[in-house]
């Protein structure tokens, strides 16, 4: 009940659900407390969770294996080639946190971590760009 109250003052007075809802209580149907099946499917969410998923498993060791060829072999070290470590660093923080954090929220159909950790995911996601 406590937890119910400290989210309710968290949320922004303007938040917006993009369907009309047959309930009074919009806390009822917080991102951070409760699955949001009535903006999808489960079947969709475990379809988006799945999708992260594969993200997750294939941006990593691309990424990484990127950052070391590049450390590792003195010939790849060129101008482009730096670039494209930047990019590949960039991807790393994107999919190591943001793919991962959603591959768990869409898991659980809802963001059960909690609007500190989304603040904190959307910041660390903006940081890193967008892309595998």
């Amino acid at each position: 009940m406590q937890k119910s109250r400290e989210m309710r003052d968290e949320l922004p007075e303007d938040f917006y659900i993009p369907m009309t809802l047959e309930t009074t209580n919009l806390t009822a149907l917080s991102p951070f407390l409760v699955p949001q099946t009535h903006l999808g499917s489960p079947g969709i969410f475990k379809a988006m969770a799945a999708f992260m998923f594969l993200l997750v498993v294939l941006g990593v060791p691309i990424n990484a294996l990127t950052v070391v060829c590049t450390a590792k072999y003195k010939k790849l070290r060129s101008h482009l080639n730096y670039i494209l470590v930047n990019l590949a660093v960039a991807n790393l923080l994107v999919v190591c946190v943001g793919s991962t954090t959603a591959f768990y929220s869409f898991s659980q159909m809802y963001f059960s971590l909690g609007p500190l950790a989304c603040k904190i995911e959307g910041f660390t996601a903006t940081l890193g760009g967008h892309g595998l």
